[in-house]
């Protein structure tokens, strides 16, 4: 098709950023359910599963930026 590079860009990036979003909350909500039987509350639980999603959202966030800053530093450099 001949769509926009720009647009293209955009549907692609919102695209891997909800992939992302579904897989990091189905490995949390899987992680939830496996110890609802231990002796601790479902709220620590859910505190637990809750930490550990901003963890990788935030991880996942800092990572990609910092990437994108290398790359677009390397590519300014060249022109």
């Amino acid at each position: 098709m001949d769509a926009d590079a720009n647009l293209y860009s955009i549907v692609f990036g919102e695209s891997i950023f909800n992939d992302a979003i579904g897989i990091v909350m189905y490995e949390t909500v899987k992680d939830l359910t496996k110890n609802i039987g231990e002796k601790d509350t479902f709220g620590k639980h859910l505190g637990t599963a809750l930490g550990k999603f901003l963890a990788s959202f935030f991880g996942s966030l800092a990572i990609g930026a910092s990437s994108a800053l290398v790359v677009s530093l390397i590519l300014k450099r060249k022109k």
